[in-house]
């Protein structure tokens, strides 16, 4: 079979898979489109119920609070609950604390990780004022207490202030990355009021809800249904690698065709196909020879390997493909051999049918 033809045949269901690949991922954009929208009016659901609750249990809590020193019964309560709520994987993580009007701690819950906060900002009192980032004790709390495990704050100890490079103690949060709509953590605060309705302080709640972080994924994270996400994936796969085996079908094709039509260098041809696609093949095709090197069936495309009478592959008569003085490959409705310049049989058989109506 003629290698050229071979190549055709392979390229056809390639380009097929492509094709249908290419439409299906297309097809995919508004279906994904209208499953992320869904997913938007979900998350909005949920935020509205999430920011509900909180503020409502803030507020009973806030409710429980009558003095400036809360019921120590109330704390082991409360301690006890988020200590339990933090054993959980399948619960969102809750850190609350109460500040004096003066801004001066309180109590914390749950009590280690504020030991631990209070601890590093009482240290670092100096280096926070002199970086500015941090406004003052709570706002070191609302922005670190639920990272404070994850922080090594002794790297710093052998820096003087002010901090080296910029930025060394913010420790900016990451829930508001491309894969999050907003952020994971939710801050709620609410007043406090004693018996008498006084202002006695500030209560403070930190949610931590990356157990649900899939509710918060943007449009760029969002993973539709498993199936659409299965057939996503599947088309990509075969979309890649019909289009890898398009790619070097192409500059294959050009070396096979440049070798038949005695091209010089069509290893630089091919090269050229590969790494400049359609653009090399459309330079080839312009400058490529006209004939082949090989000669090949009219009717069947079949290589004659040498044969000038008749088509080894079809049966074909050939007389009138080859000049019959130089047997130069020509088309039938030449009248002379551009080899030769011999007249073709077709023209000696015009002639003599003119011959025969002239008077």
């Amino acid at each position: 079979m003629n290698k050229r033809k071979l190549i055709r045949k392979l390229a056809i269901p390639a380009a097929i898979v492509a094709s249908v690949s290419l439409i299906v991922l297309i097809a995919l954009i508004p279906i994904k489109n209208s499953e992320f929208s869904t997913h938007k009016d979900e998350f909005k659901s949920y935020m509205n119920s999430f920011m509900e609750q909180n503020k409502k249990y803030l507020k009973e809590i806030a409710g429980k609070i009558k003095t400036a020193q809360p019921d120590l019964v109330l704390i082991n309560e409360l301690q006890a609950e988020y200590l339990m709520d933090h054993q959980r994987t399948d619960q969102p993580k809750k850190y609350l604390w109460m500040s004096s009007v003066n801004g001066d701690f309180i109590f914390g819950v749950p009590p280690a990780n504020f030991q631990k906060a209070n601890k590093v900002y009482d240290k670092y009192t100096d280096m926070f004022k002199t970086d500015g980032f941090y406004r003052d004790r709570n706002d070191f709390m609302t922005r670190l207490i639920d990272k404070i495990d994850q922080i090594d704050f002794t790297q710093f100890d052998r820096y003087e202030q002010p901090m080296p490079y910029p930025g060394g103690w913010h420790f900016p949060e990451e829930d508001g990355s491309w894969e999050v709509m907003q952020s994971v953590t939710t801050t709620f605060t609410t007043p406090v009021y004693d018996a008498n309705n006084k202002l006695i302080g500030e209560l403070y709640m930190k949610v931590d809800d990356h157990v649900n972080i899939q509710k918060y994924y943007s449009e760029h994270r969002f993973e539709p249904s498993p199936y659409l996400f299965t057939l996503q994936i599947l088309s990509i796969i075969f979309l890649c690698v019909s289009g890898a085996f398009l790619w070097f079908l192409l500059p294959t094709w050009v070396y096979i065709d440049a070798e038949e039509r005695d091209v010089k260098t069509p290893g630089i041809w091919a090269f050229l196909a590969l790494t400049s696609l359609f653009f090399g093949l459309t330079i080839y095709l312009i400058t490529r020879p006209s004939t082949l090197k090989s000669f090949n069936c009219p009717k069947c495309d079949g290589e004659l390997n040498g044969t000038r009478a008749y088509c080894p592959h079809c049966g074909y008569d050939l007389s009138n493909t080859f000049c019959q003085q130089c047997q130069y490959p020509i088309k039938p409705e030449w009248q002379f051999c551009p080899n030769c310049r011999s007249e073709t049989g077709k023209h000696e058989k015009h002639n003599s049918s003119t011959d025969l109506i002239v008077p």
